[in-house]
């Protein structure tokens, strides 16, 4: 009976490599399964065909094996291969030895929220072997015929009552009718398991079990109670004919398959999946049409619009659009989880406009979370690369990205790059006609990123919207009523001393103390020692969103001739590898430089002033409003001139000058940066090493105030971060602050190269 169970529509039948698969895994793989509360542990893991589920125990037991856990096949919503899951996470350097091909994670459940199963296989083949089975699967449970959906349900509620001997007894009928709310008289539900108990056990099989459900949900007599119109379409009232389903498809219905008497035959026949059945005239009995009344295949909606059939060649604003609020929540508002799972979930769904609430983070990159609240926060690189791998899952339509900015107008930059370099080409940048005089169509803006954001108020910078934090939370400036200095006496020394202050609409914040020239601090993750670095702000360079990318070389020494030797020297990246160099010719303007079969091509990039902007421009033909914009357009579109035809591919590599400095120590840890600065008794001594914690860090360990700091510095695209501050290099960086304070009135004064740490050691 159960061996028809993944049994496809008739004449298709069994692909042999699926048959083959499947049956591999009934008989069960051995596997690592992660979860949060505990470590790995090795099960078994298997299908078990006539439930539709996946099961697991623990392997290599004597005994039947007792199931530690299942996962219902319907309820899967999707398996996806790698370990994107916080079960992963939780045992990171586990997992870590593990390689990606070789686990999966299935996502389940009802709610919202789903559940997931962590696996890690013992190969890369059962693995491919375990997600292709389980997708197929997936999909084929979720066709399977109302009839056969009862028998597995049946199943799976008589192998939760068995007992060894795989019967139930009249007991576990008692408990198990409450469970799907049914209520039976004591002495109707014996005389009915009496009937079935013809062996006269007190006990009874799978066989007898389902018959009884069927005498206890449905008594033939009062079949008129539940349709009760079934005379008309019954005669005997035992039975409906071909005919009379035709009839009742026509008249009740308006169906249009009544017109085929053959189409209504093929139809009672995938419906009841019974070979035995397969007649020219099948009829159903009475259940079985009732069944049938209840079952999907009577649903109300049509399948045929399951996909798009409207016209979707309209403008966007034509449509209604599937939007989802505060896309990121778990669950409530005030203290839930933020989770990225909840824009797969979504776009899986269907939404086509998800929101984003982005708030400045700490690392310089934008968190997502309900702000001012408790709810949790997650990082917008991680929600951005999400949403590129579950956009278009579910429709190749327009995904509208809904952004609520808080951020200011640093990390906006930040954010504007990350969705260029994640998106790539589906990020809509550009009209998508020229001149066109309405919005595009959903047709034409098939596989699209749309981004949705207010603009900046004409005249506004960054300084109108700054973030303040007070005892845990953010306050944006622009929300006070008046901020700035004021003075208030010391109660001890009687003097006025300057405190910075924000006046909301009920409270009045003030900092402890004010300086006009308040240090920024900014420490390693690797001491708690905090630090205190500075620069003047007239030496901070230009803030364009070209500035910090790793394309843009800037002013080169010796212009023309080192922008050739540096492409010669990257030559072998190929055709389109290219920089982008400030004029020595045309101050103020720039020059694209890439190699081109075999030779370094210069194009001179010219500007144009309009109206209060500046336009950048290779061609005639395509004006820019940045030049951040035009090279990423030339990176993804060919430039196209009258001698050739080229896409710019892979940007040359940024010269690392600070490696042939003398205070540089490419090998160098943290400890040892200790042990070198602690015979070394100078206030100023210093060497720079790589970070032991994030590979786009470098540190400063050095002496001040008679005790080791250690200062973080960040690589940001091409420039050298420290606090709030940037450096085109790590040489200038050093070359800065041997002239001007790093640590209160300490330069860096005595480099320490590693030949004198080799005669340290030696010593």
């Amino acid at each position: 009976m159960f061996n028809g169970a993944f049994s496809p529509s008739p004449g298709s039948g069994y692909i042999p490599e699926m048959e083959q698969i499947i049956s591999q895994l009934e008989r069960g793989t051995l596997v690592m399964k992660y979860s949060l509360r505990k470590k790995a542990e090795h099960k078994t893991l298997a299908i078990r065909r006539e439930t539709r589920q996946i099961v697991w125990t623990r392997p290599a037991t004597n005994s039947k094996p007792v199931h530690d856990g299942a996962v219902d096949l319907r309820k899967i919503k999707e398996i996806r291969l790698g370990k994107s899951s916080k079960d992963f996470d939780k045992w990171a350097d586990d997992s870590k030895k593990i390689e990606n091909l070789k686990c999966f994670v299935v996502y389940y459940g009802s709610e919202f929220k789903l559940r997931v199963l962590s696996i890690a296989a013992l190969s890369e083949k059962e693995c491919e072997l375990w997600v292709k089975g389980l997708r197929y699967l997936v999909k084929d449970t979720i066709n399977v015929p109302y009839p056969l959906q009862v028998q597995v349900w049946l199943r799976r509620e008589f192998y939760a009552m068995e007992n060894p001997t795989e019967t139930i007894n009249i007991k576990d009928l008692k408990a198990f009718l409450p469970r799907i709310n049914y209520k039976i008289p004591t002495n109707k539900l014996r005389e009915l398991f009496n009937e079935v108990d013809t062996r006269k056990r007190a006990e009874i099989g799978f066989d007898d079990f389902a018959v009884l459900y069927q005498k206890i949900i449905f008594d033939e007599s009062n079949g008129a109670e539940i349709f009760d119109k079934l005379a008309l379409y019954s005669s005997n009232l035992k039975s409906v004919s071909l005919q009379e389903v035709q009839s009742f498809l026509a008249k009740e219905q308006n169906d249009d398959l009544s017109n085929d008497d053959r189409a209504v035959s093929r139809f009672i026949c995938d419906f009841l999946k019974d070979p035995q059945r397969e007649v020219q005239e099948p009829h159903f009995t009475i259940s079985e049409f009732l069944d049938y009344l209840f079952s999907k295949q009577n649903d109300l909606w049509d399948p045929n619009k399951d996909s798009v059939h409207q016209d979707m060649s309209k403008p966007l604003s034509h449509y209604w659009i599937a939007s989802s609020h505060n896309t990121y929540l778990t669950g409530d508002q005030l203290s839930s989880e933020s989770s990225v799972e909840a824009y797969a979930r979504c776009l899986r769904m269907g939404c086509r406009c998800i929101e984003l609430d982005c708030w400045d983070g700490p690392d310089g990159m934008p968190f997502i979370y309900h702000g001012h609240t408790f709810t949790t926060k997650i990082k917008f690189m991680d929600v951005i690369k999400t949403i590129k791998e579950h956009a278009f899952a579910t429709s190749e339509y327009p995904v509208i990205l809904s952004i609520e900015d808080n951020c200011s107008l640093p990390q906006q930059r930040k954010m504007a790059t990350a969705m260029q370099e994640v998106f790539g080409e589906s990020l809509l940048t550009h009209p998508v006609e020229k001149n066109e005089k309405q919005l595009p169509s959903p047709y034409q803006l098939r596989r699209r990123i749309i981004l949705k954001h207010k603009k900046l108020p004409e005249g506004q910078d960054e300084s109108s919207s700054i973030l303040i934090r007070h005892e845990g939370s953010e306050m944006d400036l622009r929300s006070s009523f008046r901020n700035g200095i004021m003075y208030l006496e010391d109660p001890v020394d009687k003097e006025w001393n300057p405190h910075f202050f924000v006046l909301t609409e009920n409270k009045l914040f003030y900092t402890d103390s004010y300086k006009p020239d308040q240090e920024s601090e900014r420490s390693e993750d690797e001491d708690d020692s905090a630090a205190a670095f500075h620069r003047s702000k007239s030496d901070v360079p230009n803030e364009e969103l070209h500035f910090s990318e790793k394309w843009f070389h800037g002013k080169l020494a010796n212009g023309r001739e080192e922008a050739e030797q540096l492409l010669k020297a990257y030559s072998h990246l190929g055709d389109g590898t290219f920089l982008v160099r400030a004029s020595v010719t045309f101050v103020g303007e720039y020059c694209l430089s890439f190699w081109r079969n075999g030779q370094v091509n210069h194009c001179r990039i010219r500007s144009k002033p309009d109206k209060q902007h500046t336009r950048y421009y290779l061609t005639d033909a395509k004006y820019f409003d940045s030049l951040y914009s035009l090279i990423t357009h030339y990176r993804n579109c060919p430039l196209v001139t009258a001698e050739f035809s080229i896409t710019l591919q892979e940007p040359v590599p940024q010269p690392k000058k600070h490696e042939t400095e003398e205070w540089y120590h490419k090998h160098t840890g943290k400890m040892q940066a200790d042990e070198i600065l602690r015979r070394v008794k100078m206030e100023g001594a210093f060497l720079v090493r790589p970070s032991e914690n994030d590979a786009n860090c470098y540190t400063i360990s050095f002496r001040a105030d008679k005790k080791i700091k250690h200062c973080r510095i960040k690589l940001e695209g091409r420039l050298y971060t420290i606090g709030n501050v940037e450096f085109e290099s790590l040489v200038e960086l050093i070359n800065y602050y041997e002239n001007h304070p790093l640590y209160r009135r300490v330069k860096l004064s005595y480099p320490i190269s590693e030949e004198a740490v080799k005669r340290m050691t030696m010593i």
